[in-house]
């Protein structure tokens, strides 16, 4: 049969789901992929941790020419080229660590592991996007179709923004470092100082690794929850928060109301956005089915629910 002609078979059975009515709100609300997110944030602390092990190998040694260099200015005794020769040393230093740490980023395959992750994001957002599908209409959906070209481009340009958002914070912690190291000595600053300074670089960069995988995680999301609406037919959602804590005053006020996936209402901190698209959203869109624009990719041998 037809595959037109199967969906308007089916759309005009699904039409009873309505009773009467042209939109029919989703009965279930999709869930954000928190496997997906602790995959992330897994993937960034295993990346992280090469960058811990050059230091641990390497910080000994910049610490005892650190301490030498104080030592011999506190005493008294500092030679003319006392600083340069710290400088020379920090720069080896610093240089012999971006040089191995260059090598065990290449190895660790980030781009192949961030498609891994785009891939799990996508399968797990269409899981939600059935379930929604089923729980409201009745029917099952084509998974296959969401594996298009449309989709397949958008999951590049997402491991495309990440690899560069990631790639680039190992070597810009170590620039910070050496910084420190420089203003610390030129200071007068205590080795004990200088070290936790370092440390404390290292766990905000760590921190700010953990944010991007959160950020990125609910953006990927948010993305393709949004095209696979539109592209159904749906115009309309229900903006609807996580219900914790961690829900920014602006968003839960947002929370429960009607809006349109062509034009992003504007929140009390006066940012345009949908749901997923606000730096650490972990909001969701839930449809608001349309008797008269749906378009969903059938499964060829749907099976339908009507109760």
């Amino acid at each position: 049969m037809d595959e037109e002609v199967i969906r308007k078979q089916t759309i005009r059975k699904v039409g009873r789901k309505f009773y009467g009515h042209d939109s029919l709100y989703s009965k279930y609300t999709p869930q954000i992929p928190e496997a997906a997110e602790r995959e992330y944030m897994r993937m960034t602390n295993e990346y992280m941790r090469l960058l811990k092990e050059e230091l641990e190998e390497n910080l000994p040694e910049l610490k005892e020419s650190y301490k030498a260099n104080r030592d011999e200015l506190v005493a008294g005794n500092r030679r003319m080229d006392a600083a340069t020769d710290l400088m020379l040393k920090v720069n080896e230093l610093f240089t012999r660590m971006k040089s191995n740490l260059l090598k065990k980023t290449v190895g660790f395959g980030l781009r192949r592991r961030l498609e891994s992750l785009a891939h799990l994001n996508r399968k797990l957002t269409v899981k939600e996007w059935k379930r929604a599908i089923k729980a409201t209409l009745g029917i099952d959906i084509r998974e296959d179709y969401y594996l298009g070209e449309f989709y397949s481009e958008q999951l590049l340009e997402w491991v495309k923004q990440n690899v560069d958002l990631i790639s680039t914070i190992p070597e810009d912690t170590l620039d910070k470092m050496k910084d420190i190291v420089y203003d610390g000595y030129t200071n007068g600053r205590t080795t004990t100082r200088m070290v936790k300074d370092i440390q404390r670089v290292y766990r905000i960069s760590k921190r700010h690794a953990t944010l991007i995988a959160r950020d990125q995680t609910a953006k990927l999301n948010g993305q393709i929850q949004r095209y696979q609406q539109m592209d159904a037919g749906i115009t309309e959602y229900i903006w609807c928060t996580c219900g914790d804590e961690r829900v920014r005053e602006s968003h839960r006020s947002l929370n429960g109301k009607k809006f349109s996936w062509s034009s992003p209402p504007t929140n009390s901190d006066g940012r345009s956005c949908h749901p997923g698209e606000d730096y650490q959203c972990r909001c969701i869109g839930r449809p608001v089915f349309n008797k008269n624009t749906l378009n969903l990719p059938m499964d060829d041998s749907v099976n339908i629910t009507i109760k």
